[in-house]
């Protein structure tokens, strides 16, 4: 096996100090990642369909939800209790909208990490740039500008340093920006769906508690 071969061991010891805090970023951002996958896996394609289909049957009377645990199935139920209470339309469309605004509330609870991470990491990696191309001219400060710069293993390090530190600063923060794009879309969309159809519902369950039909 070539000694030489570029290796992740190699990239990391070139990359120099910022390669810790990158490597931290990046074990974060996979584990927001992962718990986010989880948890719209949960919620479920099919909540806004369910919400979907409790309105309609409440608008025929049939007012009670189907037992379940994922958060559209709570939400729905725990409506459907408030509606045995008195209240209103206009309340029970209100309570549904809270409801639904805890659970994005649970949603976003990470992005702002994952966002942070991404805005920041290429900062970090131009900090490593920084650091190697300042290592590189002290080197090259050493030996001058007619030396043969092959031999100077200082100047070298400082350049491979701000190299790999710049690539690992993009490495980081170009899919940690991706992932936090795709993942906020996904949740804005599926929770504006679920409060509109948990509205649908909370609106048809109110007309019949107060029609009595």
């Amino acid at each position: 096996m070539d000694q030489n071969a570029f290796t992740f061991s190699t990239w990391w010891a070139q990359g120099g100090a910022v390669m810790y805090p990158l490597a931290l970023y990046s074990i974060v951002a996979v584990g927001i990642l992962i718990e986010k996958l989880f948890f719209l896996k949960k919620l479920g394609r099919d909540g806004v369909d369910l919400a979907r289909s409790c309105a309609e049957n409440a608008l025929k009377g049939e007012t009670k939800p189907p037992d379940g645990s994922t958060p559209v199935h709570i939400i729905i139920n725990r409506v459907f209790k408030l509606s045995g209470k008195g209240l209103s339309t206009e309340a029970l469309i209100r309570a549904g909208e809270r409801e639904v605004a805890r659970l994005e509330d649970i949603a976003m609870r990470g992005m702002i990490i994952l966002a942070i991470i991404g805005n920041t990491s290429p900062f970090i990696g131009l900090f490593g740039t920084v650091v190697g191309i300042i290592r590189a001219f002290h080197g090259l400060s050493t030996t001058g500008l007619m030396a043969d710069i092959t031999s100077n293993t200082e100047l070298i390090r400082g350049i491979s340093e701000a190299l790999v530190a710049t690539a690992t600063g993009l490495l980081v923060a170009v899919p940690a920006v991706i992932f936090y794009n795709i993942l906020l879309r996904e949740i804005k969309s599926r929770m504006t769906k679920i409060e509109l159809a948990v509205s649908d519902y909370a609106d048809a369950l109110g007309n019949f508690r107060e029609n009595g039909s």
